[in-house]
C-alpha cells in the first residue's frame, strides 16, 4: 500500500515492513542530492511509526541505482556550478541515519548497482542480491573518489587488497562475487530472488525488535567513529576531483559514450 510518494522515491507499506524504493527507473535509479534528502525523510517516517519493524531498500524496473546522474553532473559543469560538497554531505547523512535506526534494513539488490547504489546496499543489515547483478565502484571512471562512506566499508568487508583493486580498477563484478568476498550477505539466482527478501522480511519483522536495535547499536559502536571520519574525508577529497579536468573529459566521455582521456591533472 503507497504511504507517501516523492519525485523519484515511493514509500510503501506492508505488514511489518516499509518498502522504499528509488523510482526512477528510465535513468535506472540516480542517487542525487533531493533524493537522499527524500531518503531520509522517508526513515524518518519509518522510525516513528511503531508497526515498522522492518524496512526494505529496492529499485524500480529491475535496477537497484546506477549512483550519481552523470547527464545531470555534466548539465552543472557546463554552468559552472559545483554542488560536491553539498552531495557528498546529503549522501553521508542519508548513510548515518540509515546505519544508525533502531530497525533492521535489507537491501533488495538487481539489475546494476554502481555508485552511491552501493553504498546504499553495503550500508543496510542485510544485502541480498541476484547472482547476475551488474556491480561497479564507477566513481574513478569519472575522475572521483569513493563516497557515502565506501572506502570504511568496504575495507571493513573484503579488506585492503581487494578494495584497492576494485575501487581503483573501477572494474564490474557479479552479485555472485560480491557474496563470495563477504561484501553482501547473500547472492541467489534471480528467479528466487523475492523469495529469498521475502523470507528476510518475515523473519525480522516477527523477531525481537528490541533486540535488533541493540545488537545494531553495539556493532556500530565499533565502527561508527570511523565511518564518520571517513565521511568528512569524502567531502574534501571529493570536492578537490570536482575540480580536475580529468573530472570534466571524464564526464564529458561518458555523456558521448566514448573512453575518457585521463591527463593526471
Amino acid at each position: 500500500m503507497l504511504w507517501k510518494e516523492y519525485e523519484g522515491v515511493l514509500l510503501e507499506r506492508e505488514e511489518g515492513a516499509a518498502v522504499i524504493t528509488l523510482n526512477d527507473p528510465a535513468n535506472m535509479n540516480p542517487v542525487t542530492v533531493t533524493t537522499m534528502d527524500y531518503l531520509c525523510d522517508a526513515l524518518r517516517l519509518c522510525e516513528q511509526d511503531e508497526k515498522i519493524r522492518v524496512i526494505v531498500l529496492r529499485g524500480a524496473g529491475g535496477n537497484f541505482s546506477a549512483g550519481g546522474n552523470v547527464k545531470a553532473m555534466k548539465e552543472r559543469l557546463d554552468k559552472g556550478i559545483n554542488t560536491a560538497k553539498e552531495g557528498i554531505r546529503a549522501g553521508g547523512e542519508f548513510m548515518m541515519r540509515l546505519r544508525t535506526i533502531a530497525k533492521p534494513t535489507i537491501a533488495w539488490i538487481e539489475g546494476a548497482v554502481a555508485g552511491a547504489g552501493m553504498s546504499i546496499a553495503m550500508c543496510c543489515d542485510f544485502s541480498i542480491a541476484a547472482e547476475d547483478a551488474k556491480m561497479v565502484f564507477a566513481f574513478v571512471n569519472i575522475g572521483f573518489v569513493p563516497d557515502c562512506g565506501i572506502t570504511h566499508m568496504l575495507t571493513k568487508s573484503i579488506g585492503r587488497t581487494r578494495a584497492t583493486e576494485l575501487l581503483m580498477s573501477g572494474r564490474r563484478f557479479s552479485g555472485a562475487d560480491a557474496a563470495q568476498w563477504g561484501m553482501i550477505t547473500a547472492a541467489v539466482p534471480r528467479e528466487n530472488l523475492e523469495e529469498t527478501v521475502q523470507k528476510y522480511i518475515y523473519k525480522y519483522s516477527h523477531g525481537p525488535g528490541v533486540a535488533y536495535a541493540q545488537i545494531k547499536k553495539m556493532i556500530n559502536s565499533c565502527t561508527m567513529r570511523e565511518l564518520n571520519a571517513c565521511m568528512q574525508e569524502e567531502v574534501e577529497a571529493q570536492y578537490i576531483c570536482s575540480r580536475t579536468e580529468d573530472h570534466r573529459a571524464a564526464v564529458d566521455a561518458f555523456c558521448e559514450k566514448r573512453k575518457p582521456e585521463f591527463k593526471g591533472r
